[in-house]
């Protein structure tokens, strides 16, 4: 017979433990998982399951490995980074299939009604893209700065698990999925996919600059609006969010959430570096960048009351 302490149930207990806000948020990205798998069902997308499915497995069992090595193995700054890196993988991974499962778009793009706005304030793309042609190392460096997005998140979920600072983390993570879901909010209701697709610039400046935000890019994106992918798949998955910004958000959460760390300055600075970097790679119009910031203060708002200080 099983004693006590061999009873499988309370051995799971003993060798693995979430705290609460963890699991609440991985359970509600596995209800988006769910989510996007009916989705796509209903509306009749073909995808390739296999590597989204085995991305939900590691992420899982990423948060079963952090849990274990928090109650089994007494290490709760591992643990914190564990499941940290596994709640925002995971939630990356399963809205990525919920976005494609979307398209084709049932709304007309306002892009120029966007493009409009900015002329307004004195912003043209083209034209910014035609000044960085005249200095490629900066257009260089922009470009550097615009593809660490993802990795400034990462290395701020194990600098904030490596000093211990698990409210900070979970309000991270937690502001995160809700600015994310925000910004696609906006963006299914008053879809937009960035100057690229409407604007041309001439091929030696977008050479010089190293942009990949080519006119043919920009047809891609509007068949993407108009007819959808053929097959949802991890190589056709691409940043098809303009306004709000996502990219700025990114950067405003990393810049907020480091606030009291040795980090803050350096961050503040490649954050900085990120407005121009947004806009000159052609995804994103002026306005975005402000939409962005309103995004990011209405998250920050709810994530506070949603996750409260501990007295």
């Amino acid at each position: 017979m099983w004693s006590k302490t061999a009873d499988p149930a309370l051995l799971s207990k003993k060798l693995i433990r979430l705290l609460p806000a963890e699991a609440l948020m991985l359970l509600f990205i596995c209800g988006i998982g769910l989510a996007a798998v009916v989705l796509t069902l209903v509306l009749h997308r073909e995808v390739n399951w296999p590597p989204f499915l085995a991305g939900y497995a590691g992420t899982l069992g990423l948060a079963a490995i952090g849990a274990y090595v928090r109650q089994a193995k007494g290490a709760p700054r591992i643990a914190l980074a564990l499941v940290g890196a596994a709640i925002f993988s995971g939630f990356t991974a399963v809205s990525a299939v919920f976005i494609f499962a979307l398209f084709p778009l049932p709304h007309a793009l306002i892009d120029p009604a966007l493009i409009r706005i900015d002329s307004s304030l004195g912003y043209h793309w083209p034209g910014l893209v035609a000044w960085l042609a005249q200095y490629p190392w900066i257009a260089k460096i922009l470009g550097w700065v615009y593809h660490s997005s993802l990795v400034q998140m990462f290395l701020t979920i194990l600098l904030l698990a490596a000093l211990s600072r698990e409210l900070v983390l979970h309000r991270f993570l937690l502001a995160g999925i809700i600015t994310l879901i925000l910004a696609v909010t906006i963006w299914w209701i008053a879809p937009s996919v960035g100057p690229s697709a409407f604007q041309t610039i001439p091929e030696a400046d977008r050479l010089a600059t190293g942009l990949y935000f080519s006119p043919a890019y920009g047809e891609y994106l509007l068949q993407l609006v108009n007819v959808g992918p053929h097959r949802i798949s991890p190589e056709v998955v691409t940043g098809v969010v303009a306004f709000p910004s996502y990219h700025m958000i990114m950067a405003l959460l990393v810049v907020w959430f480091l606030r009291g760390t040795l980090a803050f300055l350096p961050a503040a600075l490649v954050n900085t570096a990120m407005v121009p970097a947004t806009l000159s790679h052609g995804g994103h119009h002026l306005v975005d960048l402000v939409g962005g910031l309103a995004v990011f203060a209405l998250g920050i708002f709810v994530t506070n009351r949603l996750i409260r200080s501990q007295p």
